[in-house]
């Protein structure tokens, strides 16, 4: 015991004897490496090429997850409870309800350019005397909650695509407007994830009414992202709706941020043993028309990329979103899908950082 009190007043008197340019260092040095510390982005390892991502880059990648990030960046995005939402954040895009009356789908654009045009989704029964519904990646809490609410809709579950503010940035807000609402989101990015009451595993399902949610891990774009699969158990034989987040777009797939190109490979390939080729897949942003258009000047004899091109075009001068697309049709023209783990890195612009 008396070399404990010792030890404790050693410590108080190097303390209370340092300088004011020595707790200034202190400070620096315990936030740089808390910053580091909260850098995921990947780091060279057995797994194969990154993305050539510096330091620099790294630390404030983590600093986008801190509570601050999110603060500071709501403030800049999110639409005021009472005010309507800009005109640019639509990006001329009309809210969207697509899907038979056991499985509607409606599709909301938010964000607008700040972040390319990000949809968030409501999934629900038409035939649910409840009116249960569930929200996709709100990342605008208000415009989503206008939209559920002129639906009639009671949001009971808010599942998140990955942990990044445009997917996830609206999770507090949606809580506090409903204390009843079970947030989910993958096990793998506990702590960067807001608001969350439920971490998710791989294959993990959560009923609403007659739907099913199901997700399925996709470790790539960060190493938590997920894919929720929803389907109707009042029609088996409709087809189930994919939301990929920034996994999967119709004609390509989001960056490496945090996975090497063989992880990501791997994840492509098991989501696509699972899925259905009918299933319906609903991306997180508009990028049809830039997509496709690379992919036809990639390869313009693909008939199948110049077809969907022409029908994306349409739709957008109509207002409407480009979505939903089959995994079926992205398998004839989504390069990254057709591509080996090599072709992928590649393609992602990866490198060997053992090199």
């Amino acid at each position: 015991m008396e070399e404990l009190v010792v030890a404790t007043t050693r410590a108080l008197g190097f303390v209370t004897g340092l300088s004011y340019r020595s707790w200034l260092g202190l400070l620096v040095a315990s936030a740089v490496a808390y910053c580091y510390r909260i850098s995921t982005l990947a780091r060279p390892s057995g797994d194969g090429p990154c993305l050539p991502f510096g330091k620099f880059f790294r630390i404030m990648y983590g600093l986008f997850s801190t509570e601050l990030a999110h603060y500071v960046l709501g403030k800049i995005a999110y639409t005021r409870e009472g005010d309507e939402q800009p005109v640019e954040a639509t990006f001329k895009t009309d809210i969207t309800t697509r899907g038979p009356p056991e499985l509607r789908v409606q599709m909301v654009p938010i964000l607008g350019t700040l972040f390319g045009g990000n949809y968030a989704f409501l999934i629900w029964d038409e035939q649910d005397p409840q009116r249960r519904a569930v929200a996709v990646d709100p990342a605008d809490p208000h415009p989503v909650l206008v939209a559920a609410r002129k639906a009639g809709l009671s949001v009971e579950l808010l599942v998140t695509t990955h942990w990044h503010f445009d997917h996830s940035g609206g999770n507090r807000a949606f809580k506090r407007a409903l204390p009843q609402l079970e947030v989910a989101a993958s096990a793998a990015e506990q702590g960067r994830t807001p608001a969350v009451t439920r971490r998710l595993l791989d294959l993990e399902e959560i009923k609403v009414g007659r739907l099913t949610v199901r997700a399925h891990a996709v470790p790539g774009h960060t190493k938590g992202s997920m894919v929720y699969e929803i389907f109707s158990r009042a029609a088996p034989s409709a087809p189930s709706v994919a939301f990929t987040g920034d996994t999967l777009f119709c004609g390509g797939c989001g960056a490496l941020f945090e996975c090497a190109a063989p992880v990501l490979h791997r994840s492509l390939s098991t989501l696509l043993e699972r899925l259905s080729p009918q299933t319906l897949l609903y991306p997180g942003h508009e990028y049809s028309e830039m997509l496709l258009t690379q992919a036809v000047r990639r390869d313009p004899t693909n008939e199948a990329a110049r077809a969907k091109l022409t029908q994306v075009r349409a739709k957008r001068k109509a207002r409407e979103p480009s979505l939903p697309s089959t995994v079926a049709e992205e398998r004839t023209y989504n390069v990254y899908l057709q591509a080996s783990a090599e072709q992928l890195a590649e393609l992602c612009g990866a490198v060997n950082e053992d090199e």
